[in-house]
């Protein structure tokens, strides 16, 4: 076969219809999207109140962000107090002083989000004196997202990437599906079995022929995939992966209706086990905050009030019934 009929045209026109203009914005775009949906979920998930003066700087520079942004984001926070204000914050930290024999931070200090060491000494002074406090057990908290104090950004972000793909396979699928993409061709007929697939690519529909009439045109062939139910279920079940490592509850729509009673009870209760290990983190430091700086400084998982909520409103309804 004469290779010199092959050229970078034909590779490219097959790209274009593969992996379309746009494929890799339009990646960027829903996984931005995706990333936000389960950043909120997890965000939200708990719910902190801090009374008192001494908090207030906080809540109203972050606005009321912290310290579930932290939690998200970086996995581990400290709290402290300005000393220069008496304020008192929470914001990621970096260690400083290596580490005990429990194999813990015996020291750490404060970074303002958005400082860098390339920049030390451009920033206001306020930043500046918190980046450089040395802060330990004895004034400040350390707050843990879980037991190893590790971030659901990662993790999100990896499964988003994961889900984001699968979409785009089942696109590529159907694109395939939809267009006769293979050729049995000779090296006479090479060229029309190029112009066909150009035309193809544009969405024309035009009959190629020799002018002699006498050459046999290349045959095409139908490729006929069809779209495998299981990526969907795919996609489903990977995204009950995530949002159980976040902490809730949730069976793939293909399963809800396989499962028995011992199996939603079972799943159930490994999903309560990662929340209540989060929320007793959580628990711990708001008490140890509270002891340390003063105030009323408190944390619930909404998740669980809405569980209670439910089960007080079928203990209702069953009563009514039970009267009636």
């Amino acid at each position: 076969m004469n290779e010199s009929k092959l050229n970078k045209s034909w590779e490219k026109v097959r790209d274009s219809i593969h992996a379309p203009e746009g494929v890799e914005e339009l990646k960027k775009t829903v996984k931005y999207g995706l990333s936000k949906k389960y950043a909120i979920i997890s965000e939200t998930m708990f719910e902190w109140r801090f009374e008192g003066e001494q908090y207030q700087d906080m809540q109203i520079m972050s606005r009321d962000t912290v310290p579930e942004k932290f939690y998200y984001m970086n996995g581990q926070s400290t709290a402290f107090e300005d000393p220069s204000t008496g304020q008192v914050h929470i914001l990621p930290l970096v260690m400083n002083g290596g580490f005990n024999i429990y194999g813990q931070m015996n020291e750490w200090s404060p970074v303002p989000i958005g400082y860098t060491d390339m920049k030390a000494g451009s920033y206001p002074e306020q930043v500046e004196r918190i980046r450089n406090l040395r802060l330990n057990s004895e004034n400040s908290v350390l707050l843990r997202n879980d037991l190893f104090g590790t971030s659901d950004k990662d993790f999100v972000d990896m499964m988003v990437n994961e889900l984001v793909d699968n979409m785009l396979t089942l696109n590529q699928l159907q694109l395939i599906a939809s267009n006769p993409i293979f050729f049995k061709v000779t090296q006479d007929n090479l060229l029309t079995a190029k112009n066909v697939f150009l035309a193809m690519s544009e969405r024309r529909p035009v009959v190629f022929q020799n002018s002699d009439g006498e050459d046999t045109p290349p045959e095409t062939i139908v490729a006929n995939v069809k779209i495998d139910p299981t990526l969907l279920e795919l996609f489903d079940r990977w995204e009950c992966v995530l949002l159980e490592t976040i902490g809730l509850d949730c069976v793939p729509i293909t399963k809800r209706a396989q499962q028995t009673v011992s199996e939603v009870e079972s799943n159930n209760d490994k999903i309560r086990l990662v929340r209540e290990g989060k929320l007793r983190m959580r628990v711990k430091a708001a008490e140890r905050i509270q002891e340390m700086f003063g105030g009323t400084v408190s944390v619930k998982c909404l998740v669980n009030d809405w569980d209670k909520e439910e089960k007080e409103i079928t203990m209702n309804k069953e009563v009514s019934y039970d009267d009636e």
